[in-house]
């Protein structure tokens, strides 16, 4: 692993969902997810990624690969595909101890790629 791999900062950048080959008139808008506000319950409108990445901070996988395959009715399948690649090569990124700390592992990793291309 080169060394800034490392860093946590940058395999999170490197992980992000950007394709500079694409053409412009291919750019795909992620869904959006209606969510509570613990504090408040105020509902509010998050693009799904943004939400799975807070999710897979804390160390929430399996409640974020639920949203993820909940969620499926609402996009295409080229964007199910983009997000699902972006989701597992996040989680592919944690250590693993985080994978530990978070009750997952690399062989769901695996089986959840595999259930994408189903």
């Amino acid at each position: 692993m080169m060394e800034y791999e490392k860093d946590w900062f940058m395999r999170q950048v490197k992980a992000a969902v950007f394709n500079p080959f694409k053409k412009v008139s291919e750019v795909q808008v992620m869904p959006m997810i209606l969510v509570t506000d613990e504090g408040t319950g105020e509902k509010y409108s998050v693009p799904i990624q943004s939400y799975l990445s807070e999710l897979i901070l804390a160390l929430q996988v399996n409640q974020a690969e639920n949203i993820l395959f909940s969620e499926t009715n609402q996009m295409t399948d080229a964007q199910l595909m983009d997000l699902g690649n972006w989701f597992y090569d996040l989680v592919e990124n944690l250590s693993d101890e985080e994978l530990e700390s978070a009750n997952f592992s690399r062989t769901e990793i695996a089986q959840g790629r595999a259930d994408l291309g189903e």
